[in-house]
Formats: structure tokens, sequence, C-alpha cells
């Protein structure tokens, strides 16, 4: 997704409110030096996410803290793992699970901190996880995905935010009940409250999933051109990626595909919004087929 005026004041309020993470640190300095990085690199039409990964780089170096949202991070999964009893009553007693696992999911893409389009603090997600659950999907291609998840091969399955993986397992359950391997791709290193590769055992991801991969690189999302070998030969091999968050699909959503795409995510800015073409605040499955079969199978 491109670079549009809406995304300046979106990152660098999340500049801000990650300058505040770390004790003791000058947000003003810190402020300052990120705006020079975003002056430097700021165009519209770039890749919103290329610009925002140099722009976090920047301020993670002046913060000399390679994850100021460790705590937040250990908080939100320890709120989402409470609620979990509740998300499987609700899978496990629908009449579509598949379905209803989704919807879970895409509940969980509200833990989104700093940017003042989600929310600020992980204990707000247990008021709203169950309406947020309730709302279904206004833009709905399930009935896609699920034709083909009956082809042959895996399902590359890239995270987003911690806590929000936590209502993943149990999407992640369906598919393994289904007879689907499963793989998860991580971020090879902090970057927001993502998932990285360091969070994958604390968060007890490592039990769910068939393989683990990391992305290859600090980066908002995954970059194509910097993903690694073994994690291209599953993307080649499998019969879905299934994207969320609004970062991966910042990240994915203009890229040519060699396999089909599905986007679970929480539109919760305009840019993306309008990009998708839902109104703000719409629960997505959005399902792209290949447009490039070059390392496809």
């Amino acid at each position: 997704m491109r670079m549009q005026a809406d995304c300046v004041p979106c990152l660098m309020r999340r500049i801000l409110f990650q300058a505040r993470l770390s004790e003791g640190s000058d947000d003003a300095e810190i402020m300052a030096r990120c705006l020079r990085v975003f002056a430097d690199e700021f165009q519209p039409g770039l890749k919103s996410v290329d610009v925002a990964s140099k722009v976090h780089a920047e301020c993670y170096a002046a913060l000399g803290n390679d994850d100021p949202y460790r705590e937040l991070k250990v908080l939100s999964d320890e709120v989402a793992s409470g609620l979990l009893p509740l998300a499987e009553e609700m899978v496990s007693g629908s009449e579509d699970p598949f379905h209803t696992a989704l919807a879970v999911s895409a509940a969980g893409n509200i833990m989104d901190f700093g940017s003042g389009i989600a929310i600020d603090h992980p204990d707000s997600f247990s008021d709203m996880f169950r309406d947020l659950a309730a709302q279904g999907f206004g833009l709905d291609h399930t009935e896609k995905l699920r034709e083909i998840l009956e082809r042959d091969g895996p399902v590359v399955y890239i995270f987003d935010n911690c806590g929000e993986c936590q209502m993943d397992k149990l999407v992640i359950r369906v598919l393994r009940g289904m007879g689907k391997e499963v793989i998860g791709v991580v971020r090879e290193l902090p970057i927001l409250n993502d998932v990285s590769l360091k969070d994958v055992e604390r968060a007890g991801l490592d039990r769910e999933l068939d393989a683990v991969r990391g992305t290859g690189a600090f980066y908002v999302g995954i970059d194509p051109s910097r993903i690694p070998e073994e994690l291209k030969n599953d993307i080649a091999r499998s019969c879905v990626v299934i994207a969320k968050g609004m970062g991966n699909y910042e990240s994915l959503s203009d890229e040519p595909l060699p396999v089909p795409m599905a986007h679970i995510l929480r539109a919760k800015c305009v840019p993306v919004a309008d990009s998708i073409g839902v109104p703000v605040g719409t629960n997505v499955v959005l399902v792209r087929e290949p447009r490039n079969r070059a390392f496809a199978r």
C-alpha cells in the first residue's frame, strides 16, 4: 500500500507513544530525530511500510532499546489468554467453527497500540472483545478461503500483534483439524508490538504450529525482497498465505502473488479502509488470487 497524507500523523503519534514507553527517554529529541528521517524519506506514492520501518529503526536506535513494547506484549498475551476460554466456547458452540474462529481472530486485531486508531492498553480488549467478535465481517471471502483450503499444500500463517496471536491459535487449531500443515511466520526482530522470534515460545505459538519462520528483517510487515529462502519455498508450496493485520496488508497488498493470499484484519484507518473499499472499523476477510507464478509450485 502506498504512503498517503493520513499516514504522517498516524506514524508520528506512534513514535511519540513508543518513545514514552522507555523510562528516562528524551521524547522531544527522539521526535526530532525521527521527523528528520521521515522528512528525508516521505514522498506520496512510496510504500508506507518502507518509510515506517526506517523511521522506527531510527526511533529504536535513539532509545537504545531493541524492544520498547516488551512489557505491553507480555501483558497483551496475558489479557488475551484470559479470554481464550470464552473464545473457545464461541468457536466450539458455533454452527460454523471456522468462520467464528476467523471472527475471533479479527477481533484481536484491535490490539494495535499508540497510533490513535485502536486501543492504547491491553486491558481495554477485555471490555470490547465479545462485541468485536460478534460484528462479523463487512467484507467476507470466507467461502473462497474455504475452497482454497481444499487444495494440496500447507498454510503459511503470517502473524501480526502479540495478544492478537492468542486468538489466532483458534484458527490454527481449526486448520490443523482439517489436516492442514500450518507454518507460522513472525517478525525476525522485535518491531512494534508484533510477534517476533523472541516471543514465539513465551506466547505458546511453538506448541500450535508445525514450523516457525522469521521474516528475515526489521520491518513493519514482511519485505518481499528480503524473505529468507526457506520461507520462499514454504510459500511456493503452500495452498494459501494467511496474512493477519494491517501491517501485513500494507506490505503485501501491492505485491504480485505466487499463491492465493487471505488478509484477515480490522480496517482501522482511512487509507487501509479506502484501499479495501470498506468503512473504517470494518472486519475483513479478503482473498486475493495469484498474479505471478514466478516461484509457484
